[in-house]
């Protein structure tokens, strides 16, 4: 094992060589009081040990407060810290950079969950994993519910702006190039991704995009944002202008809130990102109208999503027709609610397909839709199926990572081994090439208005022109979501 130290602008930092790839894990990219946002890290003299990972950001999703994840050493409110994985050799060229925006229903979740020697290996690039600030401590509007302007809107997301910024100023010295980063991401990483995407703030922080199930939809509207800020504020006892006191609230009680609100909301989360007409547009229309930055993107979905959140205790997304019909009726107007509704079987598998479309599918190939105008863009539909759940939300990712041992053998339905290894390789192939050389592999057409040509990732892939078009025609390009209105009062 090999030290190795490389010099960020705040200072040194050692890391370790191993297995052909260099690794500084836990590295400081900014630091942030609570409710305030991220700073640059204060400068620190010698050398700082880099090798093993941060303190997850504290977090509760679902369950109990009982089961909130709060306590040190494993979880801390000073999280805000990244990994990073370069591989040995190559010609001494800067490295492309990959960096990984982790999922969790912006609640939970966290980088250390992903190790990115494989990847840095296999695409000769650098692979940066970053925390951001989630639930309360992240997604929660008490600037507006509280009368309280020394609060930014939208933390975790300027959380993830920071450590772009970090990328930017100090990949370099781990063997990066800073002009060349793509940022990727499943489920509320796609929706980062695509929020960064309409953030012209973060545009000069990135070169490439990848989206993994998830586009703008799954967040909530200002009103919406405003409401839910307001049950925090009740729920804890705070009145207008109550900062200091807000500040000093122990972690419990916050994450107490977070679980009592999460339990009262139907079909939606009780933390999440908002148009608050700042950092991002004011509204799912403006979201809509609003340019992308001129980059490639690859994006795409999983044909079953839905399938994980039938299983899964409460109701996080709509997976029922009378929810899904009440949504659809309350967001679109008469006639289209009414063909969308007339496009899906009236079946399981209609049910599927429609609450897969509504939360999923249809936001992230609208995406795709609108930049492919203007940008370079590649869709997928992800149609391994787990002989269980079949191709449900989140099944791409016991592929994409290296993920060991028995628990990750049942997650993906098998041992990564014969045509399933195959799979995962062609997935991880273009993940690499995309982000080395703004494409995926010859194989890949691009997606166009014209075309809409769509590769579909089995066990042997094939491309489709325009999959499911009366679906797709239904929808017209318009998207709905369960926090998108607020609850009447």
């Amino acid at each position: 094992m090999e030290s190795l130290i490389a010099k960020t602008l705040a200072g040194s930092v050692e890391g370790v060589a191993q297995g052909g790839v260099r690794r500084w894990l836990g590295v400081p990219y900014a630091r942030a009081a609570r409710f305030a946002a991220p700073e640059p890290v204060a400068r620190w003299d010698g050398v700082r040990p880099a090798q093993a990972m941060a303190p997850q950001c504290p977090q509760h999703f679902g369950g109990s407060p009982k089961t909130a994840r709060l306590a040190q050493p494993d979880y801390a409110e000073d999280c805000l810290a990244l990994n990073v994985w370069t591989p040995v050799g190559g010609d001494g060229a800067p490295k492309p950079v990959f960096v990984w925006i982790h999922g969790g229903a912006f609640m939970a979740g966290g980088s250390n969950a992903y190790d990115g020697a494989e990847l840095a290996q296999l695409g000769d690039m650098v692979v940066v994993g970053i925390n951001y600030r989630l639930g309360v401590l992240g997604f929660v509007n008490f600037g507006e519910a509280l009368g309280l302007p020394a609060i930014p809107s939208n933390l975790g997301l300027r959380d993830q702006i920071a450590a772009l910024e970090w990328v930017r100023d100090n990949i370099a010295a781990f063997g990066g190039d800073p002009g060349r980063v793509t940022i990727a991401g499943e489920s509320a990483g796609s929706m980062s991704v695509s929020l960064l995407m309409l953030c012209r703030k973060a545009w000069p922080l990135f070169h490439g995009a990848i989206m993994q199930s998830g586009a703008v939809s799954l967040i909530h509207s200002q009103e919406k944002s405003r409401q839910v800020g307001r049950r925090y504020a009740e729920r804890l006892g705070l009145n207008q202008g109550d900062l200091a006191v807000l500040k000093d609230l122990p972690l419990e009680r916050l994450f107490e809130a977070q679980a009592a609100i999460g339990k009262a909301e139907r079909n939606g989360i009780p933390a999440a990102p908002w148009f608050d007409g700042d950092l991002l547009p004011a509204s799912l229309d403006e979201a809509h109208a609003h340019p992308t930055p001129p980059v490639p993107l690859l994006a795409g979905s999983n044909r079953e999503e839905i399938r994980l959140f039938e299983l899964m205790p409460g109701d996080i997304l709509p997976t029922r027709w009378p929810d899904l019909e009440a949504l659809l009726r309350s967001q679109l107007p008469p006639d289209q609610a009414e063909q969308v509704l007339a496009a899906y079987p009236r079946t399981r598998v209609g049910r599927q397909a429609l609450a897969t479309d509504l939360t999923f599918g249809m936001p992230t190939r609208n995406f795709a839709e609108r930049h492919a105008r203007a940008h370079p863009t590649w869709f997928y539909r992800f149609d391994y199926a787990h002989p269980l759940v079949g191709a449900a939300h989140g099944l791409d990712l016991t592929l994409l990572w290296p993920l060991q041992g028995l628990k990750a053998a049942l997650a993906r339905g098998g041992p990564l081994t014969g045509r399933r290894r195959a799979l995962a390789e062609r997935i991880r192939s273009n993940w690499a090439h995309f982000t080395r050389h703004g494409r995926p592999q010859t194989d890949w057409p691009a997606y166009t208005a014209d075309a809409r040509q769509v590769r579909i990732f089995d066990l042997d892939d094939r491309i489709l022109a325009d999959p499911e078009p009366h679906r797709f025609a239904a929808w017209a390009g318009k998207d709905v979501g369960p926090g998108l209105a607020a609850d009447p009062a």
